[in-house]
């Protein structure tokens, strides 16, 4: 995860994580963890969108309703298809 932070950084974009401990980042990633209730409240908003960087077969197997796919190998080549004016919320297993 800390490549997509890298990334993000670079972007510009603000990105959180669906995460079992809302609020904190865990040690030495400093991302913020949201609950999956902020999380749909975002999205219904108009505020963020979801994207998934787990495998293809993970993604295929079951994902969040209109979540995005960019595997987490392809987030360099693939950040300029995120909008800089949501927040980008990413999830993985």
């Amino acid at each position: 995860m800390r490549y997509l932070i890298s990334i993000a950084s670079l972007l510009g974009l603000s990105v959180l994580m669906i995460g079992a401990v809302a609020g904190q980042a865990q040690q030495g990633d400093g991302v913020r963890r949201i609950t999956p209730a902020e999380a749909r409240a975002a999205v219904a908003q108009g505020k963020a969108i979801i994207v998934d960087v787990r495998g293809e077969d993970s993604y295929k197997a079951g994902h969040i309703k209109n979540a995005r796919w960019i595997n987490l190998n392809d987030i360099g080549s693939r950040a300029g298809e995120l909008p800089r004016n949501k927040m980008i919320i990413t999830y993985c297993s």
